[in-house]
């Protein structure tokens, strides 16, 4: 991911985990979900976009790959050189078999996509209780945490 990008998304990160704090805070678990909701739907979009992106980027190269080596193959003169016959087999048969990568690698690619988004409804809600319960217990130790600071205070004054 791009710098500028990384930037843009902790950012916006940022100001959703803000948001949730503060609805946190004042106990407005509707409100709270609600973003949660979005928080999850954000970073499952800019995920797939950068999965998608480097798997773009590993085919174009693998497309590459297979384009020389199609094109060694037919500008192979086997006539001129007949000892070259075994190297044009071998080079037929790693082109193949890139295409089979090729082929499993996008097979593979598509059941992963198919595979996250069968589960993307079931992988929200959890998402959801699970953030909803950190920031529950977040907000209680704070609760806590300033009524022990109180009461040490009154200790102090009252002692003084």
């Amino acid at each position: 991911m791009k710098r500028e990008l990384r930037e843009i998304f902790n950012k916006e990160v940022e100001r959703y985990r803000k948001a949730l704090l503060f609805y946190a805070k004042q106990c407005q678990w509707d409100t709270f979900k609600a973003n949660a909701g979005r928080l999850f739907d954000y970073i499952e979009s800019i995920e797939m976009s950068e999965i998608e992106r480097r798997f773009f980027n590993i085919s174009k190269i693998i497309v590459a790959v297979i384009s020389v080596l199609i094109v060694v193959i037919l500008k192979l003169d086997i006539t001129a050189f007949p000892e070259m016959t075994g190297l044009k087999k071998l080079i037929i048969l790693a082109a193949l078999g890139i295409c089979g990568f090729e082929i499993f690698f996008f097979f593979n690619f598509k059941w992963y996509k198919k595979h996250k988004t069968s589960f993307y409804k079931k992988r929200k809600e959890r998402f959801i209780v699970d953030i909803e319960r950190d920031f529950k217990n977040i907000t209680v130790q704070e609760e806590r945490y300033s009524v022990e600071l109180e009461r040490d205070l009154k200790d102090v004054t009252v002692h003084s």
